[in-house]
């Protein structure tokens, strides 16, 4: 049967992935509590499926952080035109929070992308579900972890140590739906740093737009900026 170029064409349409095309632009303020002292970061942010993540921060000073998948880190100062980069593995952004859900691993917040393997399931009693993950490879990583699901949104994830004490544990809520795709608008974490301290961190977001065309989701580091060596306190 030969086919028409309009059918040729919708072929081509669906045969791409929908998070392929998709991108979400969101205002975030972090505040975290850390002995007593409360710190505020408010960003913007630009984030695209394909994994290239842009933060505009406005105060103190103004200034750009861009990072992606493979670990490609910049932070870049408009009023001086200088740039700090770096590559390092752990600068990836496969684990922010949009990217995770544009990506199509919301389901699970990455754990199979960070080498973690479901090793059980079970349905509670108020209707959610509660998955538990162990490492593929034995040692590596934290040795159990614990996430929650309700109407299929994670909700609440534990990470646990070989001793079976929780380290670090974090609640989703706030969802809201744009167009087709779910994101929780509140995120609380709690960081066991000793067993009497914790650092308590809570990510709000708003303003969200889903698959703008703000030219900020393409901002390039101009190539004549000048390359320095100290970020000089600039946030990721």
């Amino acid at each position: 049967m030969k086919l028409s170029r309009l059918q040729l064409l919708l072929l081509i349409l669906i045969s791409i992935p929908v998070s392929a095309q998709r991108r979400v632009a969101a205002e975030m303020e972090v505040k975290t509590l850390y002995s007593g002292k409360v710190s505020t970061v408010r960003s913007r942010l630009y984030c695209s499926a394909s994994g290239r993540l842009v933060q505009v921060f406005k105060a103190p000073d103004e200034y750009y952080t861009i990072t992606n998948p493979d670990g490609e880190f910049q932070v870049y100062f408009p009023k001086t035109n200088e740039v700090y980069a770096e590559r390092k593995a752990d600068f990836s952004d496969r684990d922010n929070l949009f990217y995770l859900f544009l990506s199509g691993h919301g389901d699970d917040l990455g754990l199979s992308l960070y080498g973690y393997r479901l090793s059980s399931t079970a349905r509670e009693g108020d209707g959610t579900v509660k998955r538990v993950y162990v490492p593929s490879l034995p040692g590596k990583g934290a040795a159990k972890i614990e996430l929650v699901l309700e109407n299929y949104l994670p909700i609440y994830l534990a990470y646990f140590n070989e001793g079976g004490s929780i380290v670090s544990k974090t609640y989703l809520s706030s969802y809201s739906r744009f167009s087709n795709l779910m994101l929780p608008l509140r995120v609380t974490s709690v960081q066991y740093t000793s067993k009497k301290d914790s650092t308590l961190t809570r990510t709000l977001y708003s303003n969200v737009t889903v698959d703008g065309n703000d030219g900020l989701f393409d901002f390039r580091v101009p190539a004549d900026a000048r390359p320095i060596k100290d970020v000089r306190g600039a946030k990721r």
